[in-house]
Formats: structure tokens, C-alpha cells, sequence
């Protein structure tokens, strides 16, 4: 899928395109520059203008983490509600890792099916390891260990979502916060997994 390339100047002025050797030539050695890739269009005007943009229905932004330093994974899913969050999960992998990041991306696509399942509503899972969509809808054939029981554990609940990719550390918000959270579960040896569900929705029909 083709990127697009966003760029800010010092002077207000800025730049959208869709080729990065375009974009490195506009940017190099300009002083107070800024710039982006993304996958999306509307995203790119978003930060170029400076406006949040809130995506309508349920999305689960979802990732994964590996450090050097620990033989598990991280992992994390955050469930967005029309740009509100409603609930979250984070923790480790119960067995060590054997594709090292790979196996906290898998994990959390896992969880996040299951949240969907549980809650029988259907949802995007917004990825940015392109096996998560790519394994589930049958593109890619299951042949490592760690796609294997992937593939076995959403087997019956993948029906619940959709995918959508996202661009890794390109800025969104939700899949920044996913990513400190499976970052955040390494660090903390203590973390086996935490969930945590907001009642945001539900206390605000109360009210009304």
C-alpha cells in the first residue's frame, strides 16, 4: 500500500505527496522542518492542519513489543468507541516469544477478536504488522510455529472483525498509546495481563 508523505515548513507553507525520494529532497537541510508518512490521506491533512480527526464506529487498535532483555512479548489492545476509548487489555505472553515482536502483534489481534466475540459486535482491528490481517483472511499460508496457533485461536471468532492497517509510529494516537502499553508490560516484570473497561457510554444514557 502507498504511503503518503507530509511535510511542514518554518514558514507555514507545507507539502503532501506520495513518493518518500520527492519528500527527502523538499526536506533536507531545512531548518525547523516536519514530516510524516501515513497511510491515509485523511490522516496527512489532519496533522497538516493541525485537527483531530474522530473515525466513526469500533475500532481496536492493537500491537505488540519485544526487547532484548526479556524472552517474552508485550502486547496490548485498546477498544475506541467514535474516538472515545471504552476499554483496553495489556500484558505478556504467557510462553516465551519465538518470533520475538511477532508473537505480542498475534497475541493482542487474539485478544481484541475475543473482546469482539465476547461482546458479539463486530469491529475493525486497526494493525500495523501486516500478518495480523494477512494470516486471518487466508493471504498468507500458515507455516511458522507462531502463525499456526494464530490461526487455530481465531479460527471460530474471526468473523467478528475487520482490518484495517495503520503506519507505526507515524503519529496516531491510538496506535502510539497501544504501543506504550506493550512496551509498558515488558518493562514492568509484574504485569502478567491487565484489563480495563470504561463505562463511559453507559454513565452518560444513565445521566440522559
Amino acid at each position: 500500500m502507498p504511503k503518503i508523505y507530509a511535510a511542514k515548513f518554518s514558514d507555514g507553507t507545507h507539502w503532501l505527496g506520495d513518493n518518500w525520494p520527492d519528500c527527502e529532497k523538499r526536506v533536507a537541510g531545512k531548518q525547523g522542518v516536519k514530516y510524516k508518512s501515513f497511510i491515509k490521506m485523511e490522516d496527512a491533512k489532519a496533522w497538516i492542519t493541525g485537527k483531530k480527526v474522530v473515525k466513526k464506529g469500533l475500532r481496536i487498535y492493537i500491537d505488540g513489543s519485544f526487547m532484548p532483555t526479556s524472552e517474552y512479548a508485550g502486547w496490548s489492545w485498546i477498544a475506541v468507541e467514535n474516538g472515545v476509548q471504552i476499554a483496553c487489555e495489556f500484558g505478556r505472553t504467557p510462553h516465551p516469544a519465538l518470533s520475538r515482536n511477532i508473537d505480542g502483534e498475534l497475541h493482542a489481534a487474539w485478544k481484541a477478536m475475543e473482546y469482539l466475540a465476547k461482546n458479539k459486535r463486530k469491529g475493525t482491528i486497526c494493525y500495523d504488522y501486516q500478518g495480523v490481517e494477512s494470516w486471518a483472511i487466508g493471504d498468507w499460508k500458515a507455516n511458522s510455529a507462531v502463525s499456526i496457533i494464530y490461526m487455530n485461536r481465531i479460527a471460530e471468532i474471526k468473523e467478528w472483525a475487520s482490518f484495517e492497517r495503520v503506519a507505526g509510529h507515524s503519529g496516531d494516537e491510538w496506535n502510539d498509546k497501544a504501543d506504550e502499553l506493550a512496551k509498558g508490560a515488558l518493562k514492568n516484570p509484574s504485569v502478567e495481563k491487565k484489563t480495563i473497561e470504561k463505562k463511559t457510554v453507559e454513565k452518560k444514557k444513565k445521566k440522559s
